[in-house]
């Protein structure tokens, strides 16, 4: 018996197994999935252990690239909170300099005054000591701030310098902000270039495709060692079948040959009782007796033909 390999086996077949349905055939031959015991148990447990592996890798990328999406929007979350909390010391930096400047109209001052001059040295000293501050002064200039502190700032210069100091934590806060968000603004850039250049989960998709197509020729080995062994099983049958046939046809044949041998006996016999029944006939008997003796052992025969007939229709069962 011929079997054709040339089978492809997917999901669809694998449900057709697992339903009886047929799921090999050949050119003469057709294996249906009712007649063979696939090792289900086996099979199962390579499905459950594929489909575990499969969830397995597809959890590890989804959970891979989930913890890289959280972090990425934490720091896209942090950065809105930096940007709020920057916003909010500018907006008061902002209306601390508008209050400054309706002082100096208080005093009916002009920015080109000298009480206002020597204010704009004193601010450009203040500013040039906050962290990352690109100001700086001429020795010119310290001398000049140093007279100014040593004669004393006036009653406008020093509430002016003030509400300046007060805005201090305001504008360091500012800056640190700007420098963390510029940081994390770089960070989150490089973690879209990565992210736009994550294949995990099309990876897992080919890895999870390689473990199925390895599950199905799992399930073509172990259909076929099946399906050999079923079809060895049923040749072996059908040649026990066919020596037991033969075996009552010559049993069949033996009591033909033996009934038509009492045949032909009991013909013989019969002619040498009609020679005799002649003969006896003159001597002590009648001839009807002789025939009467005939006629009995012709039903003999006769019942002996039926018996022959019946060993013959037994034999074309």
């Amino acid at each position: 018996m011929n079997i054709n390999l040339n089978t492809t086996f997917t999901n669809e077949n694998i449900k057709a197994v697992n339903n009886g349905q047929s799921v090999l055939k050949g050119q003469n031959n057709v294996i249906n999935g009712k007649t063979l015991n696939l090792g289900s148990n086996l099979l199962d447990e390579k499905k459950a252990q594929a489909k575990k592996d499969a969830m397995k890798l597809i959890r590890n990328a989804f959970e891979g690239d989930q913890k890289i999406s959280n972090e990425f929007n934490d720091k896209k979350r942090h950065v809105e909170e930096l940007i709020k909390d920057k916003g909010e010391a500018d907006k008061i930096i902002n209306d601390i300099e508008n209050e400054r400047k309706m002082l100096r109209d208080e005093y009916g001052l002009t920015e080109n005054s000298q009480e206002e001059k020597e204010l704009k040295l004193l601010e450009k000293d203040f500013r040039s000591g906050l962290p990352g501050s690109d100001v700086s002064l001429s020795e010119e200039e310290r001398k000049a701030v140093e007279e100014i502190k040593e004669r004393g700032l006036t009653e406008y210069q020093s509430r002016s310098m003030e509400m300046l100091d007060y805005a201090k934590n305001y504008i360091v806060k500012s800056y640190a902000n700007t420098l963390e968000i510029q940081d994390e603004n770089r960070s989150l850039g490089m973690m879209e270039r990565e992210m736009l250049k994550n294949t995990s989960m099309i990876d897992v998709k080919k890895e999870a495709k390689k473990l199925e197509e390895e599950l199905n020729e799992q399930v073509v080995t172990i259909a076929m060692d099946e399906a050999k062994d079923n079809i060895d099983s049923d040749i072996e049958e059908k040649k026990e079948e066919a020596e037991r046939i033969k075996e009552k046809k010559e049993e069949i044949k033996e009591r033909i040959d033996a009934s038509k041998k009492r045949r032909d006996e009991m013909e013989e016999y019969s002619e040498k009782i009609l020679e005799g029944a002649e003969s006896m006939s003159r001597i002590t008997k009648s001839v009807d007796e002789a025939q009467q003796e005939v006629k009995e052992m012709m039903t003999k025969m006769k019942m002996l033909d039926e018996d022959i007939k019946g060993i013959e229709v037994d034999d074309n069962r």
